[in-house]
């Protein structure tokens, strides 16, 4: 792998950090003046490479010829024209992507089925130019509706995806590493994967994704950013240094702290209703040797499983410490399974006073996945095991057995690595994210969530369900000490996690079953955390695992008129309003 290049003090706005002259897969064809049609669109390609008059001076193409039927709204066929130029006088750093090709099939599918979208068409920007051009495409053309795509992980359709026009920003994916202030700068369409190994080389870690496999960092940046480092950092958005943003009128601009503060602002946790942002810039950490665990225990252990919970959460203060534990229901080939599993994870080696003792007493050796000892090797970063333990979220890779993986330290298993490679793809299933905010956990919470669990896994096999999981995340009292100012609110001495949901089937059909459930079970966790004092009607809705019916006032509360200020400054014609996600109307 390349290593991210350092830092040049050269380096201003002008630049636009992104990937330049990059050729996508098959579309290098070799020497050809092939010109195809394809619903009518223009799908020519300069193979090889050479200028010529279409390219400079053309204003009209008389080979432009689209069908009626397909294209039948008003504004697209005018808006594709102008966007198609725009990659054309490019020469492929910026790409339009026709109907039904590999690269429209990868900038329009999503993590889930039920996330994706049929788009008219798909571009990719290859730099900020291209991409300041494009929205003034879209400005102008007041009909068209359109998207916009990192990593597309997403549960709820149309936040990322479109009928109209998708704009992947799968080119925007460079990483810069300034060694002077330690921060990284980071393109909105890299993934986590591919970050936490690059930052890695250097030793150092940001406050980033839970998991590192197919989560974007823009989508889960824009929406504020729980981590397994959020006791010792905050969240994401309180690691922002600055970011850099195409607005709706097409300009360009950079927002931190120091400059365009209000933008800066309302950027941090309020999702894309203030343009297209290209890059962020954030802080690191070191990194050293840290500790991780997966336990996997049957459903009749659940007793002592939620005392050994209850007592970590009472009993550890240590910031470096961090449990995830989910009830998880499983229905594979018609057959179902129930575990619960308990993700540990220490920021450095464990240590005497072991946080996780407990938990770990009640591992049985009948349940032990025995790796060979001789078949290890260091890992290289935060991003490998988190890979070697992805398969906990994929039915149809779950074992037979309860499972539990050892890590110790920095060792791992290079079998069980092989054996569940990080996934790539969509994948042909749908599934929604629900969550109910809460500040602590109760034994009476955890009763509740075992009980609720259960009565999401009764019906799986009649509804073509996949899984079923109910997440308990919890957090120390002192994980806001050191929040910072944002859209989405979260104020030092407030704690506030996702008790969040997680439901996967097949079948368009059983959308209703699933999404109903979902909404019953989370309104039935609600009244009991309330009674039990975990959460109230001030604390704010998390949009990244919000149903998409979630109100906006729910999200930011109190914040809510400033950013609708702020937004009517920077987009007065509600652009991004043909966008999805949680929108922030005008004031």
């Amino acid at each position: 792998m390349a290593p991210a290049r350092i830092y040049d003090a050269r380096y201003d706005d002008s630049n636009d950090f992104s990937t330049e002259n990059r050729l996508k897969s098959g579309r290098n064809m070799g020497n050809s003046d092939k010109i195809s049609t394809i619903y009518g669109l223009d799908a020519s390609i300069d193979y090889d490479g050479e200028s010529d008059e279409s390219d400079v001076d053309s204003d009209e193409d008389p080979l432009l010829d689209y069908d009626p039927d397909f294209w039948t709204e008003e504004g697209y066929v005018e808006t594709t024209k102008e966007i198609q130029k725009i990659c054309k006088k490019s020469k492929k750093v910026s790409q339009f992507l026709r109907f039904g090709g590999a690269g429209y099939k990868l900038s329009v599918s999503h993590q889930f089925e039920s996330s994706s979208q049929v788009a008219r068409c798909a571009v990719q920007p290859g730099n900020v130019e291209d991409l300041k051009k494009i929205m003034q495409v879209l400005a102008r053309h007041v009909n068209v509706k359109f998207a916009v795509k990192g990593g597309g992980h997403s549960t709820n359709p149309g936040f990322s995806s479109t009928t109209g026009i998708q704009i992947s920003m799968a080119n925007f994916n460079d990483l810069e590493y300034n060694s002077k202030t330690e921060n990284l700068r980071i393109g909105a369409g890299c993934l986590f994967d591919e970050v936490y190994k690059e930052i890695a080389q250097y030793k150092r870690n940001i406050v980033g994704a839970t998991t590192a496999t197919g989560v974007g960092v823009a989508g889960w940046l824009l929406g504020g950013g729980y981590s397994l480092l959020t006791n010792q950092y905050g969240l994401g958005i309180d690691n922002l240094v600055e970011v850099q943003v195409v607005l709706p009128d097409g300009k360009s601009l950079r927002a931190s702290a120091e400059r365009n503060r209000d933008l800066f602002f309302a950027i941090k946790g309020g999702g894309n209703n203030f343009g297209i942002v290209t890059s962020f810039t954030v802080k690191t950490y070191p990194m050293g040797s840290i500790y991780r665990e997966m336990l996997t225990f049957p459903m009749e252990k659940s007793t002592e499983v939620k005392a050994a919970i209850v007592n970590f959460m009472n009993r550890c203060k240590d910031k470096k410490a961090a449990i995830v534990a989910t009830y998880r229901h499983f229905c594979i080939r018609g057959k179902k399974e129930h575990k619960i599993t308990v993700d540990l994870f220490y920021d450095g080696p464990l240590p005497s006073r072991n946080p996780f003792s407990e938990l770990l007493q009640l591992c049985d050796e009948k349940w032990l996945d025995k790796q060979d000892e001789a078949d290890t090797k260091n890992a290289e970063n935060f991003a490998f095991m988190d890979q070697l333990f992805s398969h906990v979220n994929d039915p149809s890779r779950v074992a037979g057995a309860p499972l539990y993986c050892p890590v110790d330290g920095t060792r791992l298993s290079l079998q069980t690595y092989a054996k569940n490679p990080p996934k790539v793809g969509e994948e042909n299933f749908r599934a929604r994210w629900g969550t109910v905010m809460v500040s602590h956990f109760t034994p009476k919470l955890l009763d509740k969530i075992e009980e609720e669990s259960k009565r999401a896994s009764s019906n799986m096999r009649d509804n073509q369900g996949k899984t079923a999981d109910i997440g308990i995340w919890p957090f120390l009292p002192s994980m806001f000490d050191n929040s910072t100012p944002a859209a989405w609110p979260h104020k030092k001495g407030q704690p506030n996690g996702p008790l969040h949901i997680c439901f996967q089937w097949e079948g368009e059909n059983n959308d209703t079953y699933w999404i109903g459930l979902m909404m019953q079970i989370l309104q039935s966790i609600q009244k009991v955390a309330k009674l039990e004092g975990c959460t109230n009607d001030e604390l704010p809705s998390y949009c990244n695992f919000s149903l998409a019916d979630t109100p906006v006032e729910d999200i930011y509360k109190n914040n809510l008129s400033q950013l609708k200020i702020i937004r009517t400054k920077y987009d007065p014609n509600d652009v991004m309003g043909r966008s999805g996600g949680f929108r922030i109307p005008l004031a």
